[in-house]
């Protein structure tokens, strides 16, 4: 027992040990509590003044175009907000909150709104939730009919385009084919014109001929004239006697020559022995002597016995002069003869040289001409393979291509076992014959120039070179003889056998073989009639069929026009969100609308012209349509943007329906407001499109690509229809007069302008607010031959269905922030007094506040100089919060 009073006063100690933790941890816990509560006070006081300040939005942006904005901006809210804020915070005001101060008591040190940077509703994130949030429960309704029914009928726009894109090319590879024959046919007809004109008989006959001419005359000639131009004989001192018996011989002898003939035997002796008696009287002194020494004869006799009679001696030397000048030219004579020959028969074979040798190239060019023409053949085969694999896939896919179909079967015959088949088989057969011929010209060519003498090719060495050749080679065979070896006919013949016609190398000409005549031969006679000059003229199919291409072309060059399309200019509004965003834009191809060519269906150029233009003008069609298909499988959120631009926003024909004008009061958006109070009316949605600053310029962009679309789809139906596919094959026939390979690219020319004229009734439909078939047939088609008579207009679309899908389209191609600056800068045209730059979707509240305490004060007192943190009998609690639409 005095164990346990040894104990006493040990709990009373441990209770007042423990007793001031206690007091601490509760009043402690109690402050916490205090300023745990207050955090939610405070949280709750700052979300409802940020609803206070979005509560004010802009009434009339909401009701005209669905959007949330703050009317003014946080900023400048801030004294307004603060008061709802300190009232929230305390109850100020209400019922039944006296003594709610008393439990909390707070107190607003430092309060603060936010400009929420990103939040403005031009920015496109925000711009596009809002406009998703405003469209989910309202576009359904409206794209229902686009997505389900019309979209469908773009689909194959690719497929279409490919086959038409084909067709065309096959037409022009065909006309390439007509082309290469009429080159070749041209080559062909020099060819066979030589091959008739270089008969061989008569080369062999003229080779003889000139192998006997050379021998005997001009050879011979050139012989006879060295030995006369080298003889110098004269009697001997001891033969010599008086000048007048030398005279009377020389006389005596001159008769015989005759220059007439001079390579006569008897010419050739008694020249020379002229020449004897010549050389001598000039070695007495010459033929003046001769009265001399008849002079002197008198002088020295008696006058009694006279000397020769002084006048026979005057006539004996006159016709001595006469008579020696008459034959002094002698050699030249020969020399003449010689070249006359070698002249002629120059002239002669360097014609027929010349003929091989233009022959060959003749066949070496009609040869090329004839590759060029495979070459082209196989290409058309090619090309109308490519076609034929493009028409199955678009028929495949579910298009109707009816006259295409027969076309097609119709070339596969024609290639199979038509006409295309014969002429490639027949090409191959000409072709060689025209590479045998080009081997016997060359050879021909040859065999001329191996006819020679003395090593020089008479058929192309210049006669005057052969003679002087001719001229040495005579005077080598005389070299260094004897006058006695050559003072005879006789003697100058033996020479001229052993030594001077061995130098003549005659050519046979059947070792050229023999050419081959191309007269007869199928294909060459086929290229005849194909390239026959069109007789048709100025026929009525062909006036029709360039009428209707310049009715394409004026109705392409009206697309392109602005003069009647609402004037805008975007510059003028001074806020235009769209600048301080990815401004991005579709861009219009001029080419859509671009169809200025010649009108000239009998013209290779002008065709040719037309059918670039208008495959041009397909191809940014399509190409503007390339992600058509994506519209629906890419989600909803771009058909939504779409839409809210088309329904809030007016365009071009917005005023117009089934080509009547609409009462303004009826032209309103989707939330029920007029659209012709806007500031751009009828120009709004093309602008969205495109982004230019005219909107002239924006609604000629939309107008040019729906031409473009219609001019595509309007092809493939004239490419496909029966009836327009045999008036453009009657008509095609008629201007080409049935050329095979010509009627493909006149036919296609022909339907091209067939739907030329039909795009032009189309985009004057459109304009006036009508939707057209978006594919035709015979119901719809509106021009001729079919008159669009039935009351079935099948699916259409009218300009604002374009619009819409171009709008689609764009977004898909990357232009959705642009697409959504320019609908803000729309709104901010038709608001001018709401700058959107600074229209916030959010707000964001910074705010310190003091919350009063009862035993933190106490605890902070207890640390030198307050330094636990509650010198004051408060706690400060930060706060900041955003919110937003």
């Amino acid at each position: 027992m005095k164990f346990f009073y040894k104990s006493r006063g040990t709990i009373s100690v441990f209770l007042t040990i423990i007793l001031v933790p206690v007091l601490i941890f509760g009043g402690m816990t109690t402050d916490a509590a205090r300023i745990s509560m207050s955090k939610v006070v405070i949280s709750d006081a700052g979300e409802m003044a940020m609803n206070a300040g979005l509560a004010q939005y802009n009434e009339e942006l909401h009701d005209e175009y669905g959007l949330l904005v703050m009317k003014q901006s946080p900023e400048s809210m801030k004294d307004e907000l603060k008061k709802y804020f300190d009232g929230s915070l305390n109850g100020t005001g209400l019922d039944g909150t006296d003594g709610y101060k008393k439990i909390l008591d707070l107190l607003t040190e430092n309060f603060k709104t936010i400009n929420v940077q990103g939040s403005e509703i031009y920015q496109t994130e925000v711009e596009k939730q809002q406009i998703l949030e405003y469209m989910k429960y309202r576009a359904p309704v409206c794209l229902t009919e686009l997505v389900v029914d019309k979209l469908k009928e773009l689909k194959n726009t690719k497929k279409m385009a490919e086959a038409m894109k084909k067709q065309m090319e096959f037409g022009k590879a065909m006309e390439d084919c007509q082309d290469k024959f009429q080159k070749a046919k041209e080559a062909l007809d020099t060819l066979d014109g030589v091959i008739n004109s270089l008969e061989s008989q008569k080369i062999e006959k003229e080779l003889a001929q000139t192998e006997e001419d050379y021998k005997y005359v001009a050879a011979l000639a050139l012989l006879l004239r060295e030995g006369a131009l080298k003889y110098d004989e004269r009697l001997s001192q001891l033969e010599t006697g008086d000048m007048k018996a030398s005279t009377e011989v020389f006389l005596l002898n001159v008769k015989y020559v005759d220059l007439a003939n001079p390579l006569d035997e008897g010419t050739y002796n008694a020249y020379l022995t002229c020449m004897k008696y010549k050389n001598t009287i000039d070695d007495m002194g010459g033929i003046g002597k001769l009265l001399e020494s008849n002079n002197q004869a008198d002088q020295g006799e008696d006058t009694d016995n006279t000397g020769t009679d002084s006048g026979s001696l005057e006539k004996l030397k006159t016709d001595y002069e006469r008579e020696l000048k008459r034959i002094k030219d002698y050699p030249s004579l020969l020399l003449t003869h010689a070249n006359a020959c070698i002249d002629s028969h120059y002239q002669a074979l360097n014609v027929y040289w010349n003929s091989a040798k233009g022959a060959e190239q003749a066949a070496k060019t009609a040869y090329d001409r004839l590759k060029d023409v495979k070459k082209e053949l196989e290409k058309a085969k090619t090309k109308f393979a490519e076609w034929d694999r493009a028409n199955r896939e678009l028929k495949n896919a579910g298009s109707n291509t009816e006259s295409m179909d027969a076309e097609v079967e119709k070339y596969r015959k024609f290639f199979d076992d038509g006409n295309g088949a014969a002429d490639s088989s027949q090409l191959e057969s000409l072709m060689e014959d025209v590479r045998t011929n080009q081997e016997y010209f060359k050879k021909l060519k040859g065999v001329l120039e191996e006819e020679k003498f003395c090593d020089k090719s008479i058929a192309t060495t210049s006669a005057p070179e052969q003679s002087e050749c001719y001229k040495r080679a005579a005077g080598t065979c005389l070299s260094g003889m004897k006058t006695s070896g050559y003072e005879t006919f006789y003697a100058i013949k033996k020479i001229w056998s052993e030594k001077y016609i061995v130098k003549y190398e005659h050519a046979d000409i059947n070792s050229a073989g023999s050419s081959k005549s191309i007269s007869e031969h199928p294909f060459y006679k086929r290229l005849q009639e194909y390239c026959k000059e069109s007789n048709s003229g100025d026929s009525k199919e062909k006036q029709e069929a360039n009428s209707r291409l310049e009715q394409s072309k004026t109705a392409g060059e009206d697309a392109k026009k602005a003069d009647e399309y609402p004037d805008f200019s975007w510059s003028t509004v001074n806020v235009r969100p769209s600048s301080q965003v990815e401004n991005a834009a579709s861009q219009a191809n001029d080419k859509a609308a671009d169809l200025d060519a010649a009108g000239d269906v009998g013209n290779s150029s002008a065709r040719r012209n037309s059918i670039d233009k208008f495959g041009e003008s397909i191809d940014a069609a399509t190409s503007f349509l390339d992600k058509v298909d994506e519209i629906v499988t890419k989600g909803l959120e771009n058909l939504y943007i779409a839409e809210y631009a088309m329904q809030m926003f007016s365009y071009y024909t917005v005023n117009k329906e089934d080509g009547q004008e609409r009462a303004q009061e009826d032209i309103i958006g989707i939330s029920g407001y007029k659209l012709s109070n806007h500031a751009a009316y009828q120009a709004e949605g093309e602008y969205i499109l495109w982004g230019k600053d005219t909107s002239k310029e924006n609604i000629k962009n939309t107008v040019m690509m729906i031409f473009g679309i219609r001019l595509l789809f309007n092809s493939f139906f004239a490419f496909t229809d029966t009836t327009i596919g045999n008036i453009a094959g009657s008509a095609a026939s008629i201007i080409t007069s049935a050329a095979p390979y010509l009627e493909p690219i006149v036919k296609v020319v022909i339907l091209l302008g067939f739907a030329g004229v039909e795009t032009a009734d189309d985009i004057n439909k459109i304009k006036q607010g009508y939707g057209v078939a978006v594919v035709k047939n015979k119901n719809t088609w509106a021009t001729l031959p079919h008159g669009g008579s039935s009351t079935d207009k099948g699916l259409t679309l009218d300009y604002s269905e374009y619009l819409r899908v171009f709008l689609n389209i764009s977004i898909l191609t990357g232009n959705k922030a642009g697409i959504l600056g320019r609908i803000a800068d729309c709104i901010q045209a038709n608001q001018p007094d709401a700058n959107l730059l600074e229209g916030y979707t959010m707000i964001a509240v910074q705010a310190k506040v003091s919350s009063r305490t009862t035993f933190m004060r106490k605890i902070s007192d207890w640390g030198e100089n307050s330094t636990w943190g509650f010198p004051d009998d408060t706690y400060t609690i930060s706060y900041q919060s955003i919110l937003g639409y």
